[in-house]
């Protein structure tokens, strides 16, 4: 079931007992132990203790209870000498597996894709982000509600209530469905709305860069980095990286400015995780499509992680999964302040378009903006342009869009000395004289 816990403000967080299954001959692309130590982190970032973590070999899932007698039976044993408040299951569960368990175990009962939705609740800020909570919220109810003792609690709807009947399921189906569907319409208006700043984002020539990762590799440090370019903005940016998971649901944009009146627009993007359900995936789309507009990605990874490997995998399969792969990104390895150059060497497998960076330290920081401008600006054209002052909206266009050098006016309007990316030398080269 799904249960939202404010637990991160409680005196006392709740103890949980973390439970995972390995089964034989199944190749898995994160080992049972990452997979578990990523779970555990997972909980503790909504503030839960975990006090134990067990596994279980199996050649299959038992389909009521997910495991077997003897192993529920250790659970039980453990959740009395531990006083264990909830249970948490490292794969999904179907709404009969969470019954069942809650009736054997006698305590609450979470599985993965319900622990992350949790996380996502507690840290959804704008409308937008708890729009998307909720729809992902009921796309995961709506197949579990078979069988679920505690659910949903609305005003007289009475979803919630133990021994469903078959025409009380049904009419709860169909509340969540009409949910589901009156959610996809709100966020189709956000949608509209974000593809009308990113079209003004395009007729301004503003290039984009999207960071992209595993959540908590830096992606927040990394975005300080950036905004503190401008010094007017450093105190208001010093209280966003913060050492958490999924500190950044919300994308966030800023505009970047460089030196030689170069610019970008940076998006700091919600993090990735393993084992993301797909409709989670797709509940984002309007957050992620972010992603797949913009003109360069950083992929952002922890290097001193030693699944650092996976969470390149995750990052990608998720990028393939946006439709979004052939976007040229650059691969950046943080985090090298954690290891000594000699761990340095055995670990980085040098790429195309990689550096290896300290966003705390500031290590290859300014190498990182070399490649940036490199990737984004290298098609840019140095020009002496002449456009009559009748053409006030073209002048204007090249003084707001360009880099813009010097400009001089005559007698035949304004010589203006620039540079223009590939598609503004096209549309305006009966103007420029050299």
């Amino acid at each position: 079931m799904i249960k939202i816990y404010n637990i991160s403000e409680e005196l006392n967080p709740k103890k949980a007992l973390i439970v995972g299954v390995e089964l034989f001959k199944e190749k898995n692309n994160i080992s049972i132990d990452d997979s578990l130590n990523e779970l555990k982190e997972l909980a503790n970032a909504i503030g839960y203790e975990v006090v134990q973590i067990i596994k279980q070999s199996k050649s299959k899932i038992e389909s009521a209870t997910y495991l077997g007698t003897g192993k529920i039976q250790e659970i039980n044993l453990l959740v009395d000498r531990y006083d264990i408040d909830i249970v948490i299951f490292d794969e999904e569960l179907s709404g009969i597996q969470i019954r069942n368990l809650e009736k054997i175990v006698k305590t609450d009962i979470l599985d993965r894709t319900g622990l992350i939705l949790n996380i996502f609740a507690d840290r959804a800020k704008s409308k937008e982000g708890k729009l998307q909570i909720e729809l992902a919220k009921l796309k995961y109810q709506l197949p579990r509600l078979i069988g679920w003792g505690k659910m949903l609690s609305r005003t007289g709807a009475g979803i919630g209530t133990r021994g469903l009947g078959e025409s009380k399921l049904e009419l709860d189906r169909r509340y969540i469905s009409k949910k589901i569907s009156d959610l996809e319409k709100q966020l189709k208006e956000v949608k509209k709305h974000r593809e009308i700043q990113r079209a003004k984002r395009k007729r301004n020539s503003i290039p984009t860069v999207a960071l992209v990762g595993y959540t908590n590799s830096g992606k927040s440090t990394l975005l300080n980095y950036f905004m503190k370019l401008d010094n007017n903005h450093i105190e208001r940016t010093e209280s966003f990286a913060k050492d958490m998971l999924f500190a950044t649901l919300d994308p966030f944009h800023k505009l970047i400015k460089l030196e030689g009146n170069l610019e970008f627009l940076l998006i700091d993007t919600v993090g990735f995780v393993s084992k993301l359900p797909h409709f989670l995936v797709e509940a984002f789309k309007s957050t992620l499509e972010e992603i797949t507009e913009a003109d360069l990605l950083i992929y952002v990874l922890d290097i001193s992680r030693k699944d650092y490997k996976h969470q390149l995998k995750v990052t990608k399969d998720v990028i393939k999964e946006l439709n979004a792969e052939d976007k040229t990104y650059i691969t950046v390895y943080n985090k090298i302040d954690k290891l000594s150059q000699d761990e340095l060497k055995k670990i980085v497998i040098p790429m195309e378009n990689s550096i290896e960076i300290s966003a705390l330290r500031g290590d290859g920081l300014e190498e990182l903006i070399k490649k940036i401008e490199i990737n984004l600006f290298e098609d840019e054209k140095k020009v002496d342009m002449q456009i009559p002052f009748i053409k006030g909206s073209i002048i204007s266009y090249i003084l707001e869009n360009s880099r813009v050098i010097s400009k001089e006016y005559n007698e035949n309007g304004i010589l203006i000395t620039t540079f223009l990316n590939k598609k503004d030398y096209n549309k305006y080269k009966k103007f420029i004289i050299k």
